[in-house]
């Protein structure tokens, strides 16, 4: 009888640690600032260095918006470069709990 109820403890834990395990990692970047998005960067908080465009050879102009994926939970920081050269930050957001980044026009902004 304690051997049934041990196995049925095991797997309702087994069956439940997936799902609070899971994390969306996907986000919308959105461009509400104005003016176009030149460059776009994110990567994970604990990497000091920012990576590559991840806009690559395009641009987003201000109304649009596009998806990314991390591929990572955690924390993460987020930096544009606007057409006139000017860049805002965003440090240290919770991917697991933001579905949008969005570019205004006094900064970026996690929704």
């Amino acid at each position: 009888m304690l051997r049934r109820f041990l196995l049925a403890a095991a797997f309702v834990a087994t069956a439940a640690a997936p799902a609070m395990a899971q994390c969306d990692t996907r986000f919308t970047f959105v461009n509400q600032s104005g003016a176009q998005v030149n460059e776009f960067y994110f990567g994970p908080s604990s990497n000091p260095n920012w990576g590559s465009d991840r806009l690559g050879q395009n641009v987003l102009p201000s109304g649009r918006q596009i998806m990314f994926d991390t591929g990572r939970s955690g924390a993460h920081d987020f930096k544009i470069v606007w057409a006139n050269g000017q860049h805002a930050e965003l440090m240290r957001i919770n991917i697991c709990t933001t579905s949008q980044i969005v570019a205004t026009r006094s900064g970026i902004e996690a929704r």
